[in-house]
């Protein structure tokens, strides 16, 4: 039996929303709080069986070592990596395809709205150029300068999006 998605997303949506609010105001995400995610999320998959389990610490795993990468490009922070991995997990599969896509749409349409508030709209473009075109040949990329954004709105975005989609428009799934 297959936990519903809507627990596991309202879960994440909740989390998702205090770390926002505390990247805001502090640029940190607490521990205590991704570890709390990620122990209702096995908690809440442990319903299903040991199937669910193992799911959610194999998707927790590939998500860390994901992001591993992107926090060593600086393009996201430790505590971001760390609270998507625990979203993720606690969504479960195929949930969490939708919600790390939805993420990675709304972070790229928060960072342009973030540069451009801040006057580097041009600068940022350049950055993204720079270190694209060394990707794509094989060569790790100078770092990026500039202020960080606050991921974690991306990640409540995703979240937030995943939940109306799972809860009003079930048909947008892209996965059954």
């Amino acid at each position: 039996m297959e936990q519903p998605v809507t627990i596991a997303a309202g879960l994440v949506l909740v989390a998702a929303l205090a770390a926002a609010v505390c990247d805001v105001r502090t640029r940190r995400i607490p521990n205590a709080l991704v570890g709390a995610l990620l122990l209702a999320g096995i908690v809440a998959n442990a319903f299903g069986g040991w199937k669910p389990v193992a799911v959610d610490v194999l998707l927790v795993a590939a998500v860390v070592i994901a992001g591993t990468f992107a926090f060593s490009l600086k393009l996201i922070g430790g505590g971001d990596v760390k609270l998507l991995a625990a979203a993720a997990g606690t969504l479960g599969y195929p949930a969490c395809v939708f919600f790390i896509l939805c993420t990675l749409v709304s972070g790229g349409l928060i960072a342009v709205a973030y540069a451009a508030m801040r006057g580097r709209l041009r600068a940022t473009f350049a950055n993204v150029q720079t270190m694209a075109i060394p990707v794509f040949a094989g060569v790790r990329p100078a770092r990026p300068d500039g202020t960080p954004m606050p991921y974690a709105l991306a990640i409540f975005a995703g979240a937030l999006c995943t939940a109306l989609v799972n809860s009003f428009a079930p048909h947008l799934r892209l996965l059954p």
